[in-house]
């Protein structure tokens, strides 16, 4: 198994996160405060798919909101059989959004989890709890060609105060973008050619990357201050602030 450092490098969010001000965590406080994101970098086969969604399922065991599914239609029935294990917790309207996107990748990476709670990276050996260090433990020596991410957070409408998109590149600060609701659409060009973001109510997140893995796709919506997306390849980081 690759340590941490080499893993978060490898999938293409390490450099630029750190970069960026992610902090190492302890803990993982309760689900139901604050952002949750897992990433599970695994096999390509519907148990490893459905290990990684069980797993983050369990991390909480109240009511959450019922899941937005992005997912290829070779992955649909795995991401399905696991959600509706948890069908009787699933509840409408709220303050909270639940999301679960699935992605092959375009070449094998070391397989492992990455798990974040508000712009912190937790700490595995600390931070995981028995499940996730067990699946951590099965994946160990694997190959990875499938990305599976998890994210619980809050909704956009249910966040206070003006906030803004702070792009930044190779040579700093590029541009900043008002996250007023209004749908815009962004060409930014770096060394690995081209990505484009789109900003609407949701807040904002890449929409295609020209990058090999375009993992900077897996990292869903950023819509509160402090959360980024970070493609290492384009030196390309957008950040969440408070105008």
């Amino acid at each position: 198994m690759i340590d941490r450092r080499s893993f978060l490098k490898s999938a293409l969010i390490g450099g630029a996160a750190y970069t960026a001000g992610l902090k190492l965590g302890d803990v993982l406080d309760p689900v139901g405060q604050g952002r949750v994101v897992l990433h599970g970098f695994v096999p390509a086969d519907e148990a490893a798919v459905r290990s990684v969604l069980d797993a983050f399922l369990a991390l909480d065991g109240g009511r959450i909101p019922a899941p937005i599914v992005d997912a290829p239609p070779a992955w649909r029935r795995a991401v399905a059989g696991s959600l509706q294990q948890g069908a009787e917790r699933y509840v409408r309207g709220g303050g909270r959004r639940l999301t679960v996107q699935v992605a092959s990748l375009e070449q094998t990476l070391p397989a492992d989890l990455l798990l974040q709670q508000e712009g912190r990276v937790l700490d595995p050996t600390s931070g995981f709890g028995q499940r996730l260090l067990a699946l951590r433990e099965d994946l160990r020596g694997c190959e990875a060609m499938v990305a599976v991410s998890c994210r619980l957070e809050d909704r956009p409408d249910a966040l206070d105060g003006e906030r803004v998109l702070v792009i930044e590149n190779e040579n700093g600060e590029y541009d900043r973008v008002a996250l007023d609701g209004a749908t815009r659409r962004l060409e930014l060009t770096g060394p690995a050619g081209k990505t484009s973001v789109l900003l609407d109510a949701d807040g904002a997140r890449v929409t295609g990357a020209s990058c090999r893995h375009a993992t900077c796709r897996l990292q869903g919506v950023v819509s509160r201050p402090g959360e980024l997306i970070a493609c290492a390849p384009n030196r390309v980081v957008l950040r969440v602030e408070t105008a």
